[in-house]
């Protein structure tokens, strides 16, 4: 992919920018890989959630990695990082894959028995991830396939 072909700009799986349909017409895919059914809205809270937009297959998901704020970007870097490759491999094209990494913090819990208070404090480990993976020339249940794959450590906790 040509560098001056990549656009930098913020936009989530409504976007309607089409700024990736010129990487899709720059490769060729198989006929039976294009996609230009209408976007369907998933209101179900699924960890993973794949879906149709154009000619990009959109997969969303959210899920917990139980670890410290350090080692969860570690281990979420590492995992994006696969279905990067996983997608390349079986022949897609990446349009955007990206994800939000949250930790909680510190917090406390106060427990009032006959007017005595008692204060615990709770050290948190750990952090929400929630991300999408807009791509193309691959089927829906593909991308269902891989990041269910990529996720399974973390989606069934």
């Amino acid at each position: 992919m040509k560098s001056e072909q990549v656009k930098h700009h913020e936009h989530d799986e409504n976007c309607g920018c089409g700024c990736h349909d010129e990487h899709h017409h720059d490769h060729h895919c198989e006929p039976e890989h294009h996609h230009e059914s209408e976007h369907h809205h998933h209101h179900e809270h699924k960890p993973i959630t794949v879906t149709t937009h154009d000619m990009s297959i959109v997969g969303s998901y959210t899920f917990r990695i139980e670890k410290s704020y350090q080692e969860a970007a570690a281990i979420l870097d590492g995992l994006l990082k696969q279905v990067a490759k996983e997608v390349v491999s079986r022949g897609g094209i990446i349009g955007h894959i990206k994800a939000v990494l949250a930790s909680e913090g510190e917090s406390c819990m106060i427990s009032i028995t006959e007017e005595e208070s008692n204060k615990r404090d709770v050290k948190a480990s750990s952090c929400k991830v929630e991300g999408v993976a807009i791509v193309f020339c691959v089927e829906p249940e593909q991308l269902e396939g891989i990041l269910t794959e990529a996720f399974k450590a973390y989606i069934n906790q």
